[in-house]
């Protein structure tokens, strides 16, 4: 079970990354703005801009750094028997990872922290895990 589960995590996070490399291709950019026309007229002036997406200011290689920490995080808690990585989300923003979700006991909380801190490019952990079902 517990190769299973982190075949499937490894499976998902090598595509997850592999996807989000591919974004920033300059092949892409190159072929879209030939075959698209460019865009000659502009919105009036009382349109209100649209608010910017969180995280707007991030390139899309830090995004890709963050996914593979993400991804690093959720192989090495699912490798760890101490863990149950299942009840645990990993989101990692500019290095810093945080960790939520429900888990058995406090001793599964500080193995959980302990293991992500290892993980290669944490800067920090951050943790909103709580004891409970």
């Amino acid at each position: 079970m517990n190769k299973l589960r982190t075949s499937l995590v490894t499976a998902t996070a090598g595509i997850l990354v592999a996807g989000l490399a591919a974004c920033d291709r300059p092949a892409d950019r190159d072929r879209t703005s030939a075959t698209t026309p460019p865009v000659t007229s502009q919105a009036p002036a009382s349109t209100p801009a649209a608010p910017s997406a969180p995280n707007a200011d991030r390139t899309v290689g830090e995004t890709v750094d963050d996914a593979g920490i993400t991804a690093k995080v959720k192989m090495a808690l699912a490798a760890e028997k101490e863990v149950s990585a299942t009840h645990i989300n990993v989101d990692t923003v500019q290095g810093t990872v945080t960790l939520s979700g429900r888990v058995a006991d406090q001793s599964e909380i500080a193995r959980a922290l302990e293991v992500a801190r290892r993980v290669d490019g944490v800067k920090s952990v951050d943790s909103k895990l709580s004891v409970g079902s």
